[in-house]
């Protein structure tokens, strides 16, 4: 921007009268302009067409998850299926034998876990909307 135009548009924000040139009168039409407010209508339901690409969006991130999650726990399973191949590894449970009288304590503990796992998603996590 020159010093001819910062000296115009000066003038016009002091609110003081312009000579009577292109430039001036150039400046005067823009400056009205920007001081009128626009006349703009949002389309009707506009904000359901937001909502609906907002929970698309959601979705599509949701099913990428999900995608990334199993691509995760099968690379696991492959990862640890080729190391058990590659060391040899032959599963003994003899070191857990002592284990095998304790066989109610274990359906009692996994029972107990599935009951607050209920527990949580009815009374906890409850999704109200």
């Amino acid at each position: 921007m020159t010093s001819h135009e910062e000296l115009l548009q000066q003038q016009l924000e002091e609110g003081k009268t312009l000579s009577a040139n292109a430039d001036s009168h150039a400046y005067q039409k823009v400056f009205d302009a920007l001081k009128q407010e626009p006349e703009y209508e949002l389309p009707l339901h506009f904000e359901d067409h937001i909502l609906q690409k907002i929970e698309a969006n959601e979705k599509h991130a949701e099913r990428r998850e999900t995608y990334w999650l199993v691509a995760g726990v099968v690379s696991l399973v492959i990862a640890a299926i080729i190391g058990a191949v590659l060391v040899g590894f032959k599963p003994s449970f003899g070191a857990f034998a002592f284990l095998s009288r304790y066989t109610g304590l274990f359906i009692f503990a996994v029972a107990f876990i599935f009951l607050l796992q209920w527990l949580d998603r009815k009374i906890v996590h409850r999704t109200t909307y």
